[in-house]
């Protein structure tokens, strides 16, 4: 797999422009149309969070779905030559600045949505020291791991050295953690799209033991330009590490709402049940 992605990676960092859309468009073929990877986990998934809406709607929208995350991932792995600075507008950026003079690092989280590597890489291109937290991949990761190097102080896995998270936010670093996925049986369960919901609670554990603030970041396409926008979570002391939590996945869900194609519905969210 390694190889082959370097492969990959190469020539579309060196084919034209319009040779790259026709890769993009036979991926898109190949995932939606012919072996339909995920396609029920995300029409399922769709289902639940939009109960009210069509058949037609779930596929119209599982297309554009898969159309934003090949273009996505495609661009990633052929960074940085699709990656032009004025692409990515920071919107409130001093929302970040501010939370990073407390000089006690601060906790990223949001979900899988939009290009979040494009924001990673135009930050750490700014100068912000930024440390992701990943699951380790059983194909590919030494790629992957490669690719992020190139804009992140360090990559470290779930389930590894807690003793990393911390240090990253004692060195005042970026440590994102994104927070959408089934947690399973280590998860607290907060409303998702109304339905009681495992959900990882790393980010307000850490906020708790370190009082590193958390802000809530998405990105979102348009027509021209990616646009990104900071919150910070309300994470004082009176709040339980699950209002926390479902404080920030509140803004998740709110951010889908508004942009659901641009959402990874590829993840199996409600496969822990709370029914």
């Amino acid at each position: 797999m390694y190889i082959f992605l370097k492969m990959l990676s190469f020539f579309l960092r060196i084919s034209p422009k319009f040779l790259n859309k026709f890769t993009y468009k036979c991926f898109y073929n190949l995932l939606f149309h012919s072996i339909k990877m995920r396609k029920k986990v995300v029409l399922d998934n769709l289902s639940r969070a939009f109960p009210e809406k069509s058949e037609e709607w779930y596929y119209n929208l599982a297309a554009h779905s898969y159309k934003f995350a090949v273009k996505d991932f495609l661009d990633f792995i052929s960074f940085p030559r699709h990656f032009k600075e004025e692409e990515v507008h920071f919107n409130n950026i001093d929302i970040l600045d501010n939370a990073l003079k407390k000089k006690r690092g601060v906790i990223f989280v949001s979900g899988h949505f939009g290009n979040f590597e494009k924001m990673f890489y135009a930050l750490g291109n700014k100068g912000y020291s930024i440390c992701g937290v990943a699951k380790k991949q059983k194909r590919g990761d030494r790629f992957f791991k490669e690719i992020r190097e190139n804009y992140m102080e360090r990559q470290i896995y779930k389930g590894g050295e807690k003793s990393g998270l911390k240090n990253a936010l004692n060195n005042n670093e970026i440590l994102i953690l994104l927070s959408d996925q089934d947690s399973r049986k280590k998860g607290r369960v907060v409303k998702f799209f109304g339905i009681p919901s495992s959900t990882p609670s790393g980010a307000a554990i850490l906020n708790k033991r370190m009082g590193s603030p958390i802000i809530f970041f998405s990105i979102v396409k348009d027509a021209s330009r990616y646009s990104v926008n900071f919150k910070e979570i309300n994470s004082n002391n009176s709040l339980s590490i699950d209002e926390v939590v479902q404080a920030y996945t509140l803004e998740i869900e709110k951010t889908i709402q508004k942009n659901p194609e641009q959402y990874f519905w590829f993840h199996k969210r409600w496969k822990t049940s709370h029914s």
